[in-house]
């Protein structure tokens, strides 16, 4: 089984959600998962806004799409395809300002892609990806997993949802200015569950 994991932290050591990440990870790993891929969306040079010619060349057919437009995507086309072919994912998703972080969101964007991630079809988008496990670590300073100003969780299990990955774990690691250690433990014994 292929997993791909996505760390969206700007954080290297003092990151809780790359904490918990790695615990999971480790954990998948015995259970038979092999990482296939790790992004590391804060400093992957591939996760940028893109365009004019990226947004175009999106809807433009690839034997009529312009040079720049070819050069535009072609991120875009590598990432969406790599999404495509994982098995399972550990998303790490720490909360900013009630939201995902800038460079998961332009990577959400960058893999939502027509005929790879969803098709489009006469009764709406239909997600490709079916029979696929998510597994999103959500990390937070103050604002409690799962409240009403928690866009994050919704948000992610929104998105997957549209590609087709409805199996999806939430892992919660919250309050962490006044309970880090604890909200570590708690995520770690809910990944001893998996």
């Amino acid at each position: 089984m292929k997993l791909l994991r996505i760390d969206s932290s700007p954080l290297k050591e003092m990151s809780t959600s790359r904490a918990i990440a790695d615990s999971l990870q480790q954990h998948l790993e015995t259970k038979g998962f092999t990482l296939s891929n790790h992004r590391d969306l804060f400093y992957d040079k591939q996760v940028t806004l893109g365009n004019q010619d990226r947004f175009t060349g999106y809807f433009t057919p690839e034997d009529q799409q312009s040079e720049s437009q070819k050069e535009a995507v072609a991120d875009s086309n590598e990432l969406a395809l790599e999404f495509a072919a994982a098995d399972a994912y550990i998303i790490a998703a720490p909360m900013y300002n009630f939201g995902v972080t800038a460079p998961l969101k332009a990577y959400i964007d960058l893999i939502s892609r027509n005929g790879i991630s969803f098709n489009y079809t006469e009764s709406g988008p239909v997600g490709l990806l079916e029979g696929k496990k998510a597994y999103v670590i959500v990390s937070t300073g103050g604002t409690p997993v799962g409240s009403e100003v928690d866009f994050v969780s919704k948000y992610l299990k929104t998105f997957l949802g549209f590609v087709g990955i409805t199996d999806v774990e939430i892992i919660p690691a919250d309050l962490t200015h006044t309970q880090k250690d604890e909200a570590i433990n708690r995520a770690k014994n809910l990944i001893a569950g998996y």
